[in-house]
C-alpha cells in the first residue's frame, strides 16, 4: 500500500503549492528543508493525502485527530518521543505558516516519555576509527574517516556550502586548517591533524595522477566516476553505512537506534578529548565544535592562529595510530628543541650585545676620569653646566 501511494505523490507539484512556499520560506538551510519534506511525506502518506493543501484545508478538529492519531501510532511501534516530535515539527511548522488551527500543547502532551538509555550517545573509540580504516582500501574513504575524526565535523558541513580547495590552508606541524561554513555568519575553522593531513593530500594526489585536474574550486571530496562532482550527503551516508558492516565495529541497538550514531559518533569522540583536555580553552574548544555559548558566541572571535593554538594541544589524543602519535610527539618534540635552541643563541646573542654595551660603557667612563684628572693637573676650569 505504502509503495502504491508513493507513486501517487507528485514531488514537483507538491512543491509547487502555495502551501509549500510559504512553508519553505521558514527553513533557511536546504539539508534542513530536505529533511522536513521527508517527513511531512510520510505524514501526507499516512493521512492519504497526495498535496500539501489538502492538509491546510482541514478544519481544527480533523487536523487535531489526525496528528493525534499519527503520533500514537508511531509510539505504538515503538518510535521514541524525540523522534516523533522531529517528525511532527516539519508538520507544525506547514500549519502555523498556512495560519492553521490545532492544538499544540495538547499534541505535545502525547509525546511519551523516552525511559532508560538513549541512543547515539556514546562516542566512537580510537580502535572503532582503526577498524574503519583497516576495512577499506579506498584512499577517499580513508581521507573522509580522518576528516570527521579530526574536525568532528557534522556531516552537513561537506556540502553546506560545498568544501573545496580554496577552504584548506596549511598550519604549522604539518596540519591543515579547513573553513567550514564559509561565507556564513557560522563559519568556522576546523583542522586536520598531521594524520589526517597526509590522507587527504594523498587522496587528492591520487586524483591528478589519475588525470583530474584540481583548481581552486574543485570539491575536497569527489564522486566516483564523476569529474567536478562533489560528494552529496546521501553519498556520504552510503559510505559510512558500507563501513558498519565491513568492519566489525561494534555497536550495541537500543531500540530502534545504535549507542554509537554512524556519523555523530566521531563528533562526540573529538568533543569529548577537547572537554576532557584541562589544557584546551572550553570557549574555543566550543568554537571548534561549532557550539554557541551565550555571549562568547557572539562577542567571542578567535583568530584562525588563537584557534589552532588550542586545537594543537589535542592532537596527541586525536591521532589514531599509534605510530602516527610517536611520529607527531617526536616531531613536536623537535620543533620544542629547534626552538629552545634558538632561544638560546638569541640569548647568548644578547648577552654578547650587553657586554659589549658594557666594555664601551667602561671605555667612557675611564675617558671621563682620565680627562678629568687632566683638567686637575693643569688647572683647566670644568665647564658650567646650564
Amino acid at each position: 500500500m505504502a509503495v502504491e501511494q508513493e507513486k501517487e505523490l507528485d514531488f514537483v507539484k507538491l512543491e509547487q503549492s502555495r502551501s509549500y512556499k510559504v512553508y519553505s520560506r521558514a527553513v533557511k538551510n536546504p539539508v534542513t528543508l530536505k529533511q522536513y519534506n521527508y517527513y511531512l511525506r510520510e505524514f501526507l502518506r499516512y493521512a492519504h493525502f497526495t498535496s500539501y493543501d489538502e492538509i491546510v484545508a482541514c478544519n481544527a478538529e480533523k487536523i487535531q485527530e489526525l496528528l493525534e492519531n499519527w503520533m500514537m501510532d508511531l509510539a505504538d511501534r515503538g518510535i521514541k518521543g524525540t523522534s516523533i516530535r522531529t517528525r511532527l515539527a516539519p508538520v507544525e511548522l506547514l500549519l502555523e505558516m498556512n495560519r492553521v488551527l490545532f492544538y499544540k500543547k495538547i499534541l505535545h502532551r502525547l509525546l511519551p516519555k523516552d525511559e532508560g538509555e538513549l541512543g547515539g550517545n556514546a562516542a566512537y573509540t580510537n580502535e572503532d576509527i582503526r577498524l574503519m580504516l583497516g576495512s577499506t582500501t579506498k584512499l577517499r574513504t580513508k581521507a573522509l574517516i580522518h576528516f570527521l575524526a579530526s574536525t568532528g565535523a557534522r556531516p552537513g558541513a561537506l556540502t553546506d556550502p560545498v568544501l573545496r580547495k580554496k577552504h584548506l590552508v596549511d598550519m604549522p606541524l604539518g596540519c591543515i586548517g579547513v573553513r567550514i561554513y564559509d561565507n556564513h555568519k557560522e563559519g568556522y575553522w576546523a583542522f586536520l591533524t598531521p594524520e589526517a593531513s597526509r590522507a587527504l593530500t594523498l587522496y587528492l594526489n591520487t586524483r591528478i595522477h589519475n588525470g583530474e585536474i584540481l583548481d581552486e574550486e574543485s570539491p575536497i571530496f569527489a564522486k566516483e566516476g564523476k569529474r567536478f562532482g562533489y560528494l552529496a550527503n546521501y553519498n556520504m551516508k552510503n559510505i559510512m553505512m558500507n563501513l558498519m558492516k565491513i568492519s566489525c565495529v561494534e555497536r550495541k541497538k537500543i531500540g530502534k537506534r545504535y549507542d554509537k550514531a554512524m556519523n555523530y559518533g566521531f563528533r562526540k569522540r573529538f568533543n569529548g578529548i577537547l572537554k576532557m583536555n584541562n589544557e584546551v580553552n572550553s570557549n574555543i574548544a566550543e568554537k571548534l565544535m561549532a557550539h554557541k555559548k551565550g555571549l562568547d558566541g557572539t562577542y567571542l572571535k578567535p583568530t584562525r592562529e588563537e584557534c589552532f593554538a588550542e586545537f594543537q594541544k589535542a592532537i596527541q589524543d586525536l591521532t589514531i595510530d599509534n605510530s602516527e602519535r610517536l611520529l607527531f610527539q617526536n616531531k613536536k618534540l623537535e620543533v620544542e628543541l629547534s626552538k629552545q635552541a634558538r632561544l638560546e643563541e638569541e640569548n647568548s646573542s644578547l648577552q654578547k650585545k650587553i657586554s659589549e654595551i658594557i666594555l664601551d660603557l667602561e671605555k667612557v667612563k675611564k675617558h671621563q676620569e682620565m680627562t678629568e684628572k687632566y683638567n686637575r693637573i693643569n688647572n683647566i676650569p670644568v665647564p658650567e653646566s646650564h
